[in-house]
């Protein structure tokens, strides 16, 4: 395997580049016998077009003595219901000599330079820039000698775009600046053939302007990513996932002070059990409503279940693995005839005071070195058809089953709030207001785990039982003086 990687590199010799020259006429001819197919069809499929346009006019002239004609009626029907048909297939299927020649080029792509291949490239360049002192600017005018430029070798602004990319990879900021710069010096309005390659000044502005955001550089950063006036989509994605992030940072470092206006005291009144057996419990928001139980998850339930667990890489969204998410879980459904897993549901209920039925499973999610979970929402936002049939995630618990030497926390950014994991306890959230729509507080996310291994049980509760367990829903438009 090693020697065929290191056969097929072309950054580091030139006898292998001089492969790559051949590679390229191969693909340059292919493509223009491919591209004299395209002309010759489009040829022929305007001629077809034309002398339908012609029996066009013709029957516009006058319809009726048009139709009149039992041949031209036939003609009509024929003409739309076998010629059309015939053209659209003749249009859509490509002819098999010009197939044959898109597959070559499939077979071709085997040999041409991979990721590594760039980025060695990409790093020859930096160290000439670096080593010699060059400018991004000098290179990109094809000189690599002052007093000695050669236009014939200058740069691409898809190559000043790449070594940008590359530089930003690299933490080069500066660098990565002048290479963006350079590229939209370089850039022609005139070659239409930008649009093929996915090259515009929107681009080039728009990887400058994420540049610029990573590096805290606000003003700067949105100055580019609305090059094209007001503010558009994309910039607002990018500013909110910047600001997200910068928010995300500062929780999972910050120390928070609770509010005195927030008390611990016994929960005795979600359930009868609850009276004769009550919960220790610490208030620390009412929006959202979020409260720590202390003590709630025995020794032995967690010996059980972190010598029953059989863990599985976390998913998010569609069933998709993600860098936003990086943990093990594994599920232990209401129905499981183990005591544990009944004893724990009958403990959140106590806890929360709502039915569990039709709500997610009990979830063991495992956080190893560097474990995390972005900021995000529990709830799904469903539209109002599916949410009727299957229904939103009213509140959250998370059980904290082992304990965290350091890192770890889950964060509440909106409301300044953040829980440390501590073995037993139990955090509960709601992540719906009172007009049953997601509450923009309680995005929170899982930090960093930076020593030890986290391991938390979650469990997600279904709105739909809770019609007749929690208080009624406020109705937002509705005149509070008419009531």
């Amino acid at each position: 395997m090693a020697n065929r990687v290191q056969d097929k590199s072309y950054a580091c010799s030139t006898v292998a580049l001089m492969k790559l020259l051949r590679v390229e006429d191969e693909l340059v001819r292919n493509m223009r016998s491919y591209v004299a197919k395209l002309k010759n069809k489009h040829q022929l499929v305007h001629q077809a077009l034309s002398s339908m346009r012609a029996e066009e006019r013709h029957m516009k002239m006058d319809y009726e003595a048009y139709l009149g004609n039992p041949l031209n009626s036939f003609r009509l029907i024929h003409r739309l219901h076998r010629e059309w048909e015939q053209l659209v297939r003749y249009t859509s299927e490509a002819q098999q000599n010009a197939r044959g020649h898109i597959e070559h080029a499939h077979r071709l792509r085997m040999l041409l330079p991979s990721a590594l291949d760039l980025e060695e490239a990409s790093r020859g360049i930096d160290s000439l820039v670096d080593i010699y002192e060059l400018q991004p600017e000098e290179l990109a005018a094809g000189t690599l000698v002052p007093g000695n430029t050669q236009p014939s070798a200058a740069l691409s602004p898809l190559d000043c775009l790449a070594l940008g990319n590359y530089c930003k990879n690299e933490r080069n900021d500066r660098r990565a600046e002048a290479w963006f710069n350079a590229s939209l010096e370089r850039y022609d309005e005139d070659r239409l053939e930008y649009v093929v390659f996915g090259l515009s000044r929107k681009s080039i502005h728009n990887s400058w302007g994420m540049l610029l955001m990573k590096s805290q550089q606000e003003t700067a950063g949105m100055s580019h990513l609305n090059t094209e006036g007001e503010e558009n989509s994309l910039s607002k994605d990018i500013r909110k996932h910047y600001d997200s992030q910068m928010m995300y940072k500062r929780a999972c470092s910050a120390v928070f002070r609770a509010p005195a206006h927030l008390h611990c005291r016994y929960n005795s009144s979600t359930t009868a059990f609850a009276r004769i057996a009550p919960l220790k419990m610490e208030e620390l928001s009412h929006d959202p409503y979020m409260v720590l139980f202390h003590d709630v998850v025995y020794e032995s339930e967690m010996d059980w279940l972190l010598n029953a667990k059989q863990l599985k890489a976390s998913l998010v969204g569609h069933y998709q693995y993600s860098a936003f998410r990086t943990s093990k879980e594994q599920h232990f459904h209401e129905y499981y005839n183990e005591a544990v897993v009944k004893s724990i549901h009958r403990r959140l209920t106590d806890m929360t005071g709502l039915s569990l039925i039709e709500s997610d499973a009990l979830t063991l999610i495992n956080y190893g070195m560097g474990g995390h979970y972005d900021l995000h929402h529990d709830s799904h936002n469903y539209s109002e058809p599916n949410r009727i049939l299957i229904g939103d995630r009213i509140a959250t618990v998370l059980l904290y089953v082992g304990e965290v030497d350091s890192g770890g926390a889950t964060i509440f950014p909106y409301i300044n709030v953040s829980v440390r994991p501590t073995k037993g306890s139990a955090v509960l959230w709601y992540n719906l207001d009172d007009a049953a729509e997601i509450n923009a507080k309680a995005m929170h996310a899982g930090c960093p785990v930076i020593v030890g291994s986290k391991y938390v049980l979650t469990k997600w509760i279904n709105e739909m039982r809770q019609l007749f367990l929690t208080p009624c829903i406020r109705n937002k438009i509705s005149n509070p003086k008419s009531r």
